[in-house]
């Protein structure tokens, strides 16, 4: 045990506190954070890790003090002003993110990685020239074949190129080196995957669809090799949602002071253009897609209940239910404050929480569900070739894919019989071929006044509402379209040869 005041005794006890963070004990890690402040107020490291576990909790105002100290004291390095840039991020205030943004790239103008995170970001606002300049600017100072790729991803996903030959020769370049890494590597799979991804990419905008089709093939079968589980695996949870979730409140108490929108689906279904459309509207703002529901609100009935989701749904009819109910719309609601979202509406669009539509109108009686549906294949194409940063297997593989879609429609359809008036459907064909229907009929379901809505033209390039963090961020800068509607069609055949089962 080193003795207390050495430095051994202070690196000891750093070490401490970032265990503690690890394991989940943040009250340990704050006070072990807080006693080292007061030994060596001038290390930075200790803002960045005290400031960085502020972040994971959310208590955003204190962990922008933090590491905004940690910057000063750390101007050396860049990891400061990205954790600080997600901070400003969380709390949706985004010229505050682009003046750490700016300023990363005058400390550090020749530096990749801030190069990259700043190509990201203008990609995130709707800048997509921008955006592409970095990522060219990445690509010059990058010895890393990892980031080259991923830029170079980014730079074809941009479309903002008048020859894409260069993009091509570099990637070939990159993926005729990988053969030559060693086996344990630890980013020869995922370099694999980029390239291959962006290969498939070129080859898409060649018009080539058997080489396209192939090097998705490749990029899919490596995340897939990354997965830990099947979709069967998933089998016993959607029948236990079925058999617990059997109703929900038949008022429309409000449990929150703003009424919450969920969006909901498969991925890539337009649930981003949904959401951008809809935040044009004066009294509605988006969380974008944040797992709150999964991660707190569930977290918070299942402590209390002793009993994992769907399986506490049976305890929350009673009257103690009720009041947990409660607990957990504040709970929920304190998140989005936190947020400074201040909007008498707010939009949840993870796809995912059509799992939890039940749990939704049990906790927030006065929800407005919107369920947005695609042509399959058309959706299926759309997964299929592009990369998602989590290795879920539906996400990678058609045939996993297709049993997913049909838990997904089974779950759907007994929500549906429980109360269907209580769903609002919508499908994106709907959406781009009829956008001034569609949209009315959705503002009067949600019960917003149709004279709040800001309306473009179809031919007007559509401002960014807030930062898209999804794959859909180039898409929704351009004029509302139908060119993605039977997009499956020159790929049908490698669809359905590679497991792709439609209705």
């Amino acid at each position: 045990m080193a003795s207390q005041g050495t430095p051994a005794f202070f690196e000891q006890q750093l070490n401490s506190a970032q265990n503690a963070v690890n394991s989940g004990d943040f009250k340990r890690a704050f006070n072990l954070f807080s006693e080292l402040q007061i030994l060596a107020p001038t290390r930075g490291d200790i803002y960045f890790y005290f400031g960085s576990a502020l972040l994971t909790v959310e208590e955003f105002d204190a962990a922008i003090q933090q590491l905004s100290k940690a910057c000063q004291l750390l101007p050396a390095q860049h990891e400061p002003l990205f954790r600080l840039a997600d901070a400003f991020e969380a709390v949706n205030s985004f010229s505050d993110v682009e003046t750490v943004i700016s300023f990363a790239l005058k400390q550090f103008p020749k530096h990749p990685e801030v190069i990259y995170r700043a190509a990201n970001f203008y990609k995130e606002i709707g800048q997509l020239n921008k955006a592409d300049n970095l990522a060219a600017e990445c690509i010059v100072y990058s010895h890393d074949m990892l980031l080259s790729s991923y830029a170079w991803l980014l730079r074809l996903n941009l479309s903002q190129l008048q020859d894409i030959a260069p993009a091509y020769n570099a990637l070939c370049e990159i993926n005729n080196k990988i053969p030559d890494l060693a086996n344990n590597a630890p980013n020869k799979k995922p370099l694999q995957m980029i390239t291959n991804y962006a290969l498939a990419r070129f080859f898409e905008l060649e018009k080539n669809t058997n080489e396209a089709f192939k090097h998705w093939q490749i990029a899919n079968q490596l995340q897939l090799s990354m997965c830990d589980y099947e979709v069967k695996d998933l089998i016993p949870l959607f029948e236990a949602i079925k058999k617990n979730s059997t109703t929900w409140a038949a008022d429309s108490n409000r449990t929150t002071s703003f009424t919450p929108i969920f969006i909901l689906g498969l991925p890539r279904t337009g649930s981003t253009l949904l959401e951008q459309t809809l935040c044009r509207h004066s009294d509605v703002s988006s969380l974008g897609e944040q797992a709150i529901i999964a991660n707190q609100v569930v977290k918070l009935i299942a402590h209390h209940t002793q009993q994992p989701y769907p399986l506490f749904m049976q305890e929350l009819n009673s009257e103690k239910g009720r009041a947990l109910c409660q607990k957990a719309a504040t709970l929920y609601e304190k998140a989005v404050k936190k947020r400074q979202l201040n909007t008498p509406f707010v939009i949840d669009k993870l796809p995912a929480n059509f799992q939890s539509i039940g749990l939704i109108k049990t906790v927030f009686p006065h929800a407005k569900i919107i369920h947005l549906s695609r042509n399959f294949a058309d959706t299926a194409l759309s997964i299929f070739k592009n990369h998602f940063a989590a290795n879920e297997p539906y996400l990678c593989d058609l045939g996993e894919l297709s049993a997913y879609h049909k838990l997904y429609k089974n779950l759907m359809q007994h929500w549906r019989q429980m109360d269907e008036d209580e769903i609002f459907e919508i499908t994106y064909e709907n959406l781009v071929t009829a956008p001034e229907l569609s949209i009315e009929k959705l503002l009067t379901f949600c019960g917003l006044n149709h004279q709040q809505l800001v309306r473009y033209s179809e031919k007007d390039e559509q401002p960014v509402a807030n930062m898209v963090k999804t794959l859909s961020s180039v898409q929704v800068t351009e004029p509302m379209h139908q060119r993605a509607i039977g997009q499956h069609i020159s790929y049908a055949a490698y669809l359905q040869k590679n497991g792709l089962e439609t209705d």
